[in-house]
């Protein structure tokens, strides 16, 4: 009895140290899980379950990384630049709508995706936006195309480096499945109720974080395999229609500036004809009572024979 107890707390104690070496290679990736796993190799019987057979970053060299000379791997020189390009053009179009779908059809010759597209107005006011994916490389082609269906109004083109971000989540995404992949081996050998709760609430944790971290690398690996090219499409304007010269185009000039200057005329008569009418009244009423004042008295009757 006593000797099974001793082996059960050996047991756990191997689980809790392996444990503790997951969380330390979670947190410094890759790298750290070799290095986690050997520190805790004699710590229990169950620590070579998952650390025995794995080798060091240098593989065979690993001995002389140290020495002058020695490539790390992985390092900056060795990786391929991982780069998102974004771009946006605005052109002048006579056919929006025509346009609009010629722009789509480009992006799809050149081996790219529409992923947006926005149309709306009539006439003069009439507007198209488009989201447009292509290979990056044929950015300048798909600009230049565009550019060619009307005026071009603007253009710019922007590029991020996004090497050093997406060697991380690569590494983490790596480090993340092994320590699943270990996780899962315990938890099969397991048999204490204990040790099968805690592998299970790691196990579920580390799988939540393995997802975000896939999900950010699909969507890295999205932006940087497509550039994304912005369209936004505008009609132009009418030109303005040409006026007749000569005798009749002054002639049109003139009656045009004729019926101006009547029409500001009789609307300034309307405005001013309520005032006039209270002027002439006033006006009137008092002329008639100066007249009342100074008219003659009646002259004296003649004396009689």
């Amino acid at each position: 009895m006593t000797r099974s107890t001793i082996r059960s707390r050996t047991g756990r104690a191997a689980v809790l140290a392996v444990l503790g070496a997951m969380l330390l290679a979670g947190c410094f990736g890759g790298g750290s899980d070799s290095g986690a796993e050997s520190t805790n190799g004699g710590g229990g019987g169950s620590s070579g379950d998952f650390g025995s057979g794995e080798e060091s970053p240098g593989g065979d060299d690993g001995g002389t990384a140290g020495e002058p000379g020695t490539a790390l791997p992985l390092g900056p020189q060795t990786l391929d630049r991982q780069i998102i390009v974004t771009a946006e053009i605005r052109v002048r179009s006579q056919d929006v709508q025509r346009d609009a779908d010629r722009a789509a059809q480009q992006a799809t010759t050149l081996g790219g995706i529409v992923s947006g597209d926005v149309r709306g107005g009539s006439g003069s006011q009439q507007t198209a936006d488009l989201v447009l994916r292509v290979p990056p490389e044929r950015v300048d082609q798909l600009l230049d195309a565009l550019a060619g269906f009307g005026e071009e109004v603007s253009r710019s083109v922007r590029t991020e480096d996004v090497t050093t971000v997406k060697a991380d989540v690569d590494s983490r995404v790596e480090s993340l499945q092994a320590s699943l992949d270990r996780l899962r081996g315990l938890l099969a050998d397991a048999s204490d109720i204990t040790d099968l709760v805690t592998l299970e609430r790691e196990l579920a944790a580390r799988e939540s974080d393995l997802e975000s971290l896939q999900a950010q690398q699909r969507a890295l690996g999205d932006q940087i395999s497509l550039a994304t090219v912005s369209l936004s499409l505008v009609a132009e304007a009418p030109e303005p229609e040409d006026e007749t010269a000569g005798f009749l185009g002054g002639l049109g000039t003139g009656w045009d500036a004729f019926l101006t200057v009547g029409s500001a005329l009789l609307t300034a008569l309307g405005a001013s004809l309520p005032f006039l009418v209270l002027v002439g009244l006033i006006v009137g009423t008092v002329g008639w009572v100066s007249r009342r004042r100074h008219r003659p008295a009646d002259a004296p009757a003649a004396p009689v024979g």
